[in-house]
């Protein structure tokens, strides 16, 4: 079998629970007449997209990529010493390279040598992702939204600036969102990256705007693991038969903790 058919589908699913109010941005006016609203659905409830996830996601797999012995580009290759095509500059630079390789194989290869872990899994210009984030189902929502106020700070004087002040939509606290993390044909490097970021996201992370002011602590509980391997004939059948996955309880830890022995 290829290296570009699925072997492996791994999923994860999982409750986030925001222990604090919470401002995912609109990018536009709040309903409350405030200068910056909180994103909703057409039904006025929050909403959490799975790019924002995805990017929280990666940001965390880039900071503990090096103590796990992965190489992380940071899309940044002065700044990380890594030379990887996620980093636009490099990419510009090795392209025409790329385009000279005529089998699918030889640009496999080629790419395996010029992208790091992190690029690998979470994609870069030349290679689609592989690890693939739902936006978040509302589990639980007290209703309502709370409006808080903001001030430019001058970073001389340390006082606020004339003319600055603006508001901002806060969802409440204690919403709770189901999410679904699913990956394919992962490597288990990439299984231990992923489990010492879900460790971290169950200790408690930050996510959304205005995080330095209180807002935005969330926790993940409830994480479940589920895989199918296409190779199995058994697991291959449930799964296009009857849409079902098999438990994978130790893949991740087991992923990781053969990656902190080595």
């Amino acid at each position: 079998m290829n290296q570009t058919s699925f072997r492996q589908k791994v999923r994860i699913t999982a409750t986030l629970i925001f222990e604090t109010a919470f401002h995912i941005g609109s990018g536009k006016e709040g309903d409350l007449a405030t200068d910056m609203g909180v994103l909703k659905d057409n039904q006025g409830l929050p909403v959490l997209p799975g790019s924002t996830l995805k990017g929280c996601f990666r940001a965390t797999a880039e900071k503990l990529a090096g103590y796990l012995g992965f190489s992380a580009c940071m899309l940044d290759s002065e700044l990380s010493g890594e030379k990887c095509v996620g980093d636009q500059g490099y990419f510009r630079k090795v392209n025409d390279e790329f385009k000279e390789i005529k089998t699918e194989k030889g640009k496999i290869v080629w790419l395996r040598d010029h992208t790091c872990d992190v690029c690998r899994l979470f994609g870069s210009p030349l290679q689609a992702s592989r690890i693939f984030f739902s936006d978040g189902t509302l589990k639980k929502w007290v209703g309502g939204y709370q409006v808080r106020d903001g001030v430019a700070i001058d970073r001389d004087s340390g006082t606020a600036r004339d003319g600055l002040k603006y508001d901002f939509e806060v969802a409440h606290h204690d919403t709770e969102f189901e999410v679904v993390i699913e990956m394919e044909n992962p490597e288990r490097t990439e299984l231990a990256l992923v489990a010492a970021v879900l460790a971290e996201w169950q200790s408690g992370f930050r996510l959304g705007g205005f995080t330095s002011r209180g807002l935005g602590r969330v926790v993940m509980t409830d994480a479940k693991v589920e895989q199918v391997d296409y190779e199995d004939s058994n697991q291959l059948r449930e799964y296009l038969l009857k849409r079902r996955m098999q438990p994978a309880d130790n893949l991740l830890d087991n992923a990781l903790l053969q990656a902190l022995s080595q």
